[in-house]
């Protein structure tokens, strides 16, 4: 019986010490050593070395397609306007204040076109516009499409140029169509107003560096692009 114990007891000491060391084992498997570690801090840095100079262009891309979006968005809004109007493109002046614009007696586009897509509307805001949209102003006398009396501050709210040459024609009746030629898909109707300084009404001179890498241009035909596309 002694020595059946001692069997017993030894066979039980052997077997806790077989699953000692295979814990000690399991142990080493589930750790890094340095070197494993090292390997794997050069790749990330490789794969970081890949893509951060992608991420920049990445960003603009959805800037651009957005701001496409926002486009296509105010071109609905304007074959709106012309079914109600008779194809006549809306008259309007080229940008809001505080923004220096010819045609004072016209009211701004985004004013112009209120009845289809209100004033404030973030299709006219491009997201890659930092500068152009908030800029602020306030009505004064000669502010005809304002209530008198109403001297709240505004913003500009429009990140685009309308193109006033096609303001109350029809197409085939404006410059582009009988001297140019041109077709409604190579005609603008509105586009990115950056790339430049450009001037308030109180006298600043501010500049706007380009939403994206390349200009969006909303056409005739209600597609976006870019000129010569």
């Amino acid at each position: 019986m002694s020595t059946d114990g001692a069997v017993l007891g030894g066979g039980a000491g052997w077997g806790a010490r077989r699953v000692t060391r295979g814990q000690a084992r399991g142990g080493a498997r589930g750790g890094f050593s340095l070197i494993e570690l090292l390997v794997v801090i050069f790749i990330i840095s490789i794969l970081l070395g890949i893509m951060l100079p992608a991420l920049p262009r990445a960003r603009d891309a959805a800037r651009k397609v957005r701001c496409g979006a926002n486009l296509r968005s105010i071109g609905q809004s304007v074959e709106m306007y012309k079914d109600r109007y008779r194809e006549v493109f809306p008259v309007a002046r080229y940008m809001p204040p505080p923004w220096i614009s010819m045609d004072l007696e016209k009211p701004p586009f985004n004013v112009a076109m209120s009845e289809f897509l209100e004033v404030e509307d973030l299709a006219y805001r491009c997201p890659g516009d930092k500068v152009v949209w908030e800029q602020p102003w306030t009505p004064n006398e000669g502010t005809f499409w304002v209530s008198e009396g109403d001297t709240r501050e505004r913003i500009s709210a429009m990140s685009y140029t309308y193109v006033v040459a096609l303001g109350g024609n029809r197409y085939e009746n404006t410059f582009y169509y009988e001297f140019l030629k041109q077709g409604p898909s190579t005609t603008p109707v509105a586009y990115d107003f950056d790339g430049g300084t450009f001037e308030t009404t109180t006298g600043a001179r501010l500049p706007v560096n380009f939403f994206h890498d390349k200009r969006n241009v909303l056409f005739v035909d209600g597609h976006v692009g870019r000129y010569g596309s």
